[in-house]
């Protein structure tokens, strides 16, 4: 039931943060898709203004475009802090180890989610999960996340998602 209702809060459209980088993310993403042989470009996006405030996202992300065995899209970016936590922490830690608390942690997108494409990201989603060197709902290193038990927790439900189809 709780599946059930999370599948349709999903829509056509799932977001999460992520424990690894963009770049660790992609990485693995990139070689996921190609060993069973997944037709997909990777292009560079610009990111929105509200991400760029309230994730602390860089100037641009990638998407991913799989064109076979089914048409869906991956977006990642990179988050970093948001506006209130960063200048709390400006007062009391020097810039290294601000990069240091907020490293490693991105923010993953999957668009066009239907009842044709659905089984292909569970697979795809499932291999990224099998093949990462930690789980990518994992996020309790970086500093946003260190207290916010219930969003570690939402993060790792939505992760885990995939893992029930």
């Amino acid at each position: 039931m709780l599946w059930k209702a999370i599948g349709l809060l999903v829509g056509s459209e799932w977001r999460a943060f992520c424990g690894l980088g963009p770049d660790r993310f992609l990485t693995l993403a990139i070689s996921v898709l190609d060993e069973p042989g997944y037709q997909h470009t990777v292009e560079e996006i610009s990111t929105t203004e509200g991400e760029r405030t309230m994730l602390g996202a860089d100037e641009t992300g990638d998407r991913i475009i799989v064109s076979d065995p089914a048409s869906f899209q991956i977006e990642v970016i990179r988050a970093r802090i948001n506006p209130i936590t960063s200048m709390a922490l400006s007062f009391v830690l020097t810039e290294e180890r601000r990069e240091e608390l907020t490293d490693d942690l991105s923010v993953v997108t999957l668009r066009e989610i239907d009842d044709t494409t659905r089984d292909p990201m569970a697979v795809f989603m499932n291999r990224v999960i099998a093949e990462s060197d930690r789980p990518p709902w994992n996020v309790s290193h970086h500093i946003g996340f260190q207290l916010a038990v219930l969003l570690r927790y939402k993060v790792k439900v939505l992760w885990t998602y995939w893992r029930r189809l």
